[in-house]
């Protein structure tokens, strides 16, 4: 009986792809996060194969690891995925994504991404829907007219899209309540107005403040990536006290404003 033959050496064996190693980083070092594979990225990100396939094909996305055949990707992809997704609520067309992501350096850290999504959020505590005539009445709890809406429109609290209208209800509940009142509606519409371009006036100017203070210095690099998280948090901490700070000028300017009013 011949000899059984030595086995080969298993170095020499070539892995087919499901036998690739996974790789544990972008960087091939252990990372907190494994790799993911286009479907368990997809899974994660609640996004279907063929989404993250096209935003990859359109360049919206960092190239990935291959090992193999086998495309993995990392905890970049999952975040810029997930900014994608919140550039979309926050009402960017996929040509703005695209010409927003182009200046964010594919090495961006999970810090600098987050200060990008705090610049860019938006102020109002409330998304917009976007509703038909039933669905704005029934949410504003009476019978609009073709003149309730003309005046809604007017005054900002609703933006028409055809046949839908597109509104936040923190709004729509004030855009009530001052059809309910009894003061004409010219009056109210000339108060809007005022209202619109002192407000238009100060986001402006705050818009500059932080462009100078803030996102310049951080575009040119100027904050490290350690710093980067604490600038998100406090670039997400000035908004509401950069509102409170409008109000409060506001409540002193018209009490100042009202004394100088001759009573009658």
């Amino acid at each position: 009986m011949s000899e059984p033959r030595a086995a080969r050496p298993a170095a020499e064996v070539a892995p087919a792809d499901s036998e690739v190693p996974r790789p544990e980083s972008e960087g091939g070092r252990p990372g907190p996060e494994r790799m993911l594979t286009v479907d368990e990225l997809a899974a994660r990100t609640g996004m279907t194969v063929r989404t993250v396939r096209f935003y990859a094909a359109e360049g919206l996305l960092p190239p990935p690891l291959r090992q193999g055949r086998i495309a993995y990707y990392g905890p970049a992809h999952r975040m810029r995925l997930d900014f994608i997704r919140e550039l979309q609520e926050f009402g960017y067309t996929l040509a703005g994504i695209e010409r927003y992501l182009a200046r964010i350096p594919p090495e961006a850290t999970a810090g600098e991404l987050a200060v990008h999504r705090a610049l860019l959020a938006p102020w109002e505590p409330q998304r917009a829907c976007e509703l038909d005539l039933d669905g704005l009445q029934q949410r504003a709890g009476r019978t609009l007219d073709d003149m309730d809406l003309e005046f809604l429109a007017a005054i900002g609290i609703i933006a028409r899209h055809g046949d839908h209208f597109r509104v936040t209800p923190s709004m729509l509940a004030v855009g009530v309540e001052l059809l309910g009142m009894p003061v004409p509606l010219e009056v109210l519409r000339e108060a809007a107005v005022v209202i619109q371009s002192h407000a238009t006036a100060a986001a402006e100017g705050l818009t500059e403040v932080f462009r100078a203070g803030i996102w310049e210095p951080f575009h040119r690099g100027e904050v490290s990536g350690a710093d980067a998280d604490q600038l998100a948090t406090v670039v997400a901490r000035l908004r509401p006290i950069a509102v409170q700070g409008l109000v409060a000028a506001f409540e002193k300017a018209a009490d100042r404003a009202v004394r100088g009013v001759p009573r009658a």
